[in-house]
């Protein structure tokens, strides 16, 4: 397929076939979709939608506007379900636009393609003329969002859809309660949102309008009842449930807990029916995640007379058969429900049911080992977003790929130079996820790999901070989901991002790239300061994997076998200019892009401009920002990454100046740059100098 000319529209997944023709569709008075005759209202609908969004774009259609074809498509089922074919077919010319798509489905990602595909120049607004046939390679493409930790509201899930639509992303998994938060509406058990939202939860109304908005953008809505452990929520509105301590009151502490719910009371079954009836009427989605992760094996080693002689009755004999016989039960019961159940890969066990669905969190190992042992498996371990990797990490993971190469490019994580120094944390996530894998024998049945989901958990994420973390990386997993693998090329991804970001900011309300403009109003950026601020924080990157949230402290008790203390927990307020970076700097991208650009032409204009920008911008920023950090400790915390600026930008002129001469940077530069590296990595700080690694990059492909 050859999409290069479409790159710069940020064509992102990569189509699958793409065909460029000759001429342009002209749009100087709109464009006006065409409903195919006698359409279902499901299809009447979706062209409500998109017609006004190409309006806002290319100004009303006018009666002479150019036209987009609609063909006869179906309706499909109420609701979008796991298999439904997605694929459309899109032919542009001169005179006109054709959509085809055998479902309603494929027609909306036909749509969402001709908005990334708008263009325009000084003639004005048009589509290139081409034929591209697409889509999705797996029919699972998800992302996960955590609602325990911090709750994200009604408004801000619907604005979401319609960035994940934007990508291809077809489901929707709310891991809606944990040790912090019960985060939606029981009508059958009042109690558990009663005491245990205080901090928000999703009314019975708001899921339905949730579930609506994501139907008509063919996105499956999956909840997930995290059930045996991280029940503190659950467990302080019903203490008496609890198999090992109870909360005296809501968890703010993040991190694993020994907080599990008692599979011998009759009352625990109780409860799970009602809430799993209360799941069954919300979410229509054929499958619900019942977690199954992290229970602490102590809370099930009973002692007591009564639970000893329950597990000798089950015959049971160990922690790790109770949690298998509670997470059995649980899919009983969802199946005589008429739902399957998904959990995370601790479910993995002999004695599990094929029927159980399992997502690999923790590495290549039990993807495998699930799939061997004939279960359907999601794969997720690549791609946690909250671990503040850059996009190019998460786009290396190819979910379907021979388990020796997913295992390999887990195991690179840990020499990556971004993770030296928690690498080692990184292989014992791996370990063991490997542990977990031996304990499972094959079976003739191989099970099917569904896909996979990027997983965004919110111990460091609010709803203002929500966009900003999540669009940048999920557009890498969203491309390794829906593209062929055999055109996946990490360069062309990393061309392709900058200009798809735009396009999201241009055709939703989710902001990737300039964020919520409030956040630094209220860190005490005056108007003045906003520019210098805003390059202060673009040479920036928060530190990776759990460094930050476990600190510096807390990730040294880890390594040492004892339980971190956190500097972190659900009270804490993310408003400080650490929480406002993304993992990836757009700006960053264009330094290393016009060093690189220079290099090949040292004469280059353009690129010698866009790099003595970089350097005056950060040579002023001490004497620009004085003020802010006399009134403000949390920029005044950063005082030593704004004189390491300062020095850089003299190091990077030095640098223009020697390439521009056709000389190479002398040792003495080098030396410098070198020293400054080491003291900006030594620093004990959750920030990183983002601008060195290109200038270092750099250097480094001119030895």
């Amino acid at each position: 397929m050859n999409s290069s000319k479409h790159e710069g529209h940020g064509l992102l997944p990569r189509p699958l076939r793409l065909e460029p023709r000759w001429g342009r569709l002209e749009l100087g008075r709109g464009l006006r979709i065409e409903l195919p005759p006698d359409a279902p209202p499901p299809v009447v609908e979706l062209v409500r939608r998109f017609q006004p969004r190409f309006d806002r774009l290319l100004g009303a259609a006018a009666e002479e506007a150019a036209t987009l074809k609609l063909a006869p498509t179906e309706a499909a089922g109420n609701h979008p379900a796991l298999g439904d074919d997605e694929t459309y077919r899109l032919r542009i010319t001169a005179s006109g636009a054709e959509l085809d798509a055998p479902s309603v489905w494929g027609a909306a990602h036909g749509f969402e393609r001709c908005l990334q595909l708008l263009d325009r120049d000084a003639g004005g607004a048009f589509l290139a003329a081409l034929l591209l046939e697409d889509g999705p390679r797996l029919p699972w493409r998800g992302v996960l969002l955590d609602l325990a930790r911090h709750f994200l509201d009604l408004p801000t899930l619907l604005r979401t859809l319609d960035g994940l639509a934007a990508a291809g992303i077809n489901v929707l998994h709310l891991h809606l309660n944990d040790d912090q938060g019960f985060r939606f509406e029981s009508r059958r058990c009042p109690r558990l949102h009663e005491r245990s939202g205080s901090r928000g939860y999703l009314r019975v109304e708001d899921v339905a309008e949730l579930v609506a908005a994501a139907t008509a953008r063919g996105i499956r809505v999956v909840p997930e009842l995290d059930v045996p452990g991280h029940a503190g929520a659950i467990l302080h509105a019903h203490p008496e449930l609890a198999a090992g301590p109870a909360p005296a009151t809501l968890p703010r502490a993040f991190g694993p807990s020994r907080y599990a719910l008692d599979p011998s009371l009759d009352a625990t079954w109780g409860l799970l029916e009602a809430l799993l009836d209360d799941l069954v009427e919300l979410f229509p989605d054929a499958y619900v995640h019942l977690g199954g992760d992290e229970v602490h094996p102590e809370v099930y080693a009973f002692e007591d007379a009564r639970r000893r002689a329950w597990m000798s009755a089950e015959g049971l004999t160990d922690a790790a058969a109770v949690q298998a016989w509670f997470t059995r039960g649980v899919v009983a019961m969802l199946a005589e429900r008429g739902r399957r159940a998904v959990g995370w890969d601790e479910v993995l066990h002999p004695a599990m049911p094929a029927a159980m669905t399992v997502q690999a969190w923790r590495g290549a190992a039990t993807l495998e080992a699930a799939l061997a042992a004939g279960h359907d498996a999601l794969y997720s371990a690549g791609w946690y977003l909250d671990l503040g990797y850059p996009a190019r990490l998460h786009y290396r993971f190819d979910p379907a790929a021979p388990v020796a190469e997913l295992v390999a490019a887990e195991a690179a994580l840990a020499t990556e130079p971004l993770l030296a120094d928690v690498g080692d944390g990184i292989l014992a996530l791996q370990a063991a996820a490997a542990d977990t894998a031996k304990a499972l024998p094959a079976v003739a049945r191989r099970g099917r790999l569904l896909g996979g989901e990027a997983c965004l958990w919110s111990e460091l994420v609010t709803q203002e901070l929500l966009d900003v973390r999540l669009y940048g990386r999920l557009a890498a997993v969203a491309e390794r989901l829906w593209s062929d693998p055999v055109a996946a090329d990490e360069a062309s991804f990393e061309c392709r991002l900058p200009g798809w970001l735009t396009h999201v900011e241009r055709v939703t309300d989710c902001r990737p790239l300039t964020g919520d403009p409030a956040l630094l109003w209220r860190l005490g950026v005056e108007p003045q300061e906003r520019l210098a601020v805003e390059t202060l924080l673009e040479a920036l990157e928060p530190v990776r994997w759990y460094k930050r949230l476990l600190g510096v402290d807390g990730l040294a008790s880890r390594r040492e076998g004892r339980p971190p203390q956190r500097p972190y927990d659900a009270d804490t307020l993310l408003h400080r200019p650490v929480d406002l970076l993304p993992p990836d700097s757009p700006a960053m991208w264009q330094l290393r892009s016009a060093l690189f650009a220079l290099a090949a032409d040292p004469e280059g204009l353009p690129a010698r401009v866009t790099l003595r920008d970089f350097a005056g911008r950060w040579r002023m920023l001490p004497l620009q920002l004085g003020a802010l950090q006399q009134r403000s400790q949390p920029f005044l915390a950063l005082a030593d990454r704004i004189e390491q600026l300062a020095e850089l930008a003299d190091l990077l002129d030095e640098l223009v100046d020697a390439v521009s001469a056709f000389e190479s940077p002398g040792m003495a530069l080098r030396q410098r740059f070198g020293e400054l590296a080491r003291i900006a990595a030594a620093a004990v700080a959750e920030t990183e100098l983002a601008a060195l690694r290109p200038i270092g990059d750099w250097l480094e492909s001119r030895t």
